[in-house]
């Protein structure tokens, strides 16, 4: 057999493949063979078929399974043979099988990039100030108040205002035809919550119960129905009641319902502060991550295979809905689909690729290890995180190897950015400067 490999470009190498012809007509026959044990022709037993009606039959079916064998037998052990790293599955050119004649084909393969490290050490990158705002515990409290607010029945004559749960009834119409799932009974809506469509909860801001009207207000160019999409429609609707919030008092009584460690409202506003400044220092830590990362590859640009910026992409993208999913809330909500979201982070996710490269061969060249105290340590960081028993923390990482390898990568390229982070020339810059110089 014939091998030869080709760099198509510094990430992608081509092998083409030239198979004997007494291999390709041995695994026609094979293949014909093990057809004829199971082939089912009209006035034949099974595996007495002559083999002339095999051949006609299900030539396309050898033809198939001979095809997928060689490449199958060839390819793999080809990768191996040359140390060809590849990142995903090759794209197969072939010409068409026949008995007695060579087999050829080509596989195009995507493959580890190697990095060429020229700077990763004196870097200079900015660090946002951590600047805490007491206005975030205060907002912070308004939402859990609002969380434990009780309804009640607003008094007689009371006029809907933002914030009050308004039950009613609505039918609605485009030019006076009624459309699917436009109409509902007792339908409880929180005024400013803005699940309605936009400029429909206003519309509504004033009515008091028992009143009918009508509200007319036009879908948004990107709602999910294409037949409603951008058209305007009429809202038939009558109150039928108004509740109103009332919030609980922000007291020490207020502050015990959220657990026996807060005997006043100060210890629960000491607690908010503390979550607060933790968020923070660890998004602004993401932030400076980021910087390091552009600056990697600012000065260590490297081509890099498509189909890890495919993978990376779509992680991002779970990782959005899932984020999305805890807020109750969905990427078609932020006016976005799965495609639109691909295509713009394409460019994000294409970076951080390059910079996990980069860190690697940083690492790799400064020896960065996870030592097993290290590895212990972050089961326990984990188990505390989570609220799960560190004994079924450890079963997970312990007996899963794929798991252990997983985590173990991540707190090796977080040492090997820590490394580089000790080593780069930071500045501390406030929050507006450091935006403009994003």
């Amino acid at each position: 057999m014939q091998i030869n490999v080709e760099s198509v470009n510094s990430i992608k190498k081509k092998l083409n493949f030239e198979i004997p012809a007494d291999k390709v007509s041995a695994e026609v026959d094979k293949a014909y063979a093990e057809i004829r044990k199971h082939a089912a022709i009209k006035g034949f037993r099974k595996g007495k078929v002559p083999m002339g009606l095999i051949e006609k039959h299900y030539g396309e079916k050898m033809a198939e399974d001979v095809v997928k064998n060689l490449i199958s037998d060839t390819y793999f052990k080809a990768v191996a043979e040359h140390g060809i790293e590849a990142v995903a599955y090759p794209v197969i050119e072939n010409e068409p099988l026949k008995k007695g004649e060579a087999f050829k084909y080509s596989a195009t393969v995507e493959v580890f990039p190697k990095v060429e490290l020229k700077e990763y050490l004196d870097l200079e990158v900015q660090k946002e100030k951590l600047e805490l705002d007491a206005a975030v515990v205060d907002a912070r409290l308004k939402e859990m108040q609002e969380r434990m607010a009780q309804l009640a029945p607003a008094p007689e004559g009371h006029a809907a205002k933002l914030g009050d749960f308004v039950t009613f009834d609505f039918k609605g119409s485009m030019d006076g035809v009624p459309f699917e799932g436009g109409a509902a009974e007792d339908f409880q809506l929180e005024l400013g919550s803005g699940r309605f469509i936009p400029g429909f909860e206003e519309q509504m801001v004033g009515l008091t119960a028992g009143a009918a009207t009508t509200i007319t207000v036009t879908f948004p160019e990107g709602y999910g129905s294409a037949e409603l999409a951008g058209k305007p429609a009429q809202f038939e609707i009558v109150v039928k009641e108004i509740k109103s919030k009332e919030l609980p008092e922000l007291n020490d009584d207020f502050a015990k319902e959220f657990g026996e460690e807060f005997e006043t409202l100060d210890l629960l506003k000491a607690k908010l502060a503390e979550m607060n400044q933790a968020q923070e220092e660890a998004r602004i830590a993401g932030d400076l991550r980021e910087r390091v990362f552009r600056a990697l590859v600012q000065k260590n640009d490297l081509e890099v295979p498509e189909a890890m910026v495919d993978r990376q992409v779509q992680m991002m993208l779970d990782n959005t809905k899932q984020r999305l999913a805890s807020q109750r809330m969905s990427l078609e909500m932020m006016g976005m689909t799965d495609d639109t979201y691909k295509a713009q982070f394409r460019g994000v996710a294409k970076d951080q690729v390059k910079g996990s490269l980069i860190v690697e061969a940083v690492a790799d060249k400064e020896g960065v290890q996870v030592t097993e105290e290290e590895f212990e340590a972050q089961l326990e960081q984990i188990s505390a995180q989570s609220g799960q028993p560190i004994e079924k923390v450890e079963q997970l990482y312990k007996t899963n190897e794929r798991a252990k390898e997983s985590l173990m990568a991540q707190m090796r390229e977080d040492k090997a950015v820590q490394f580089i982070i000790e080593r780069a020339k930071v500045t501390e810059v406030p929050k507006a400067e450091i935006a403009e110089n994003k």
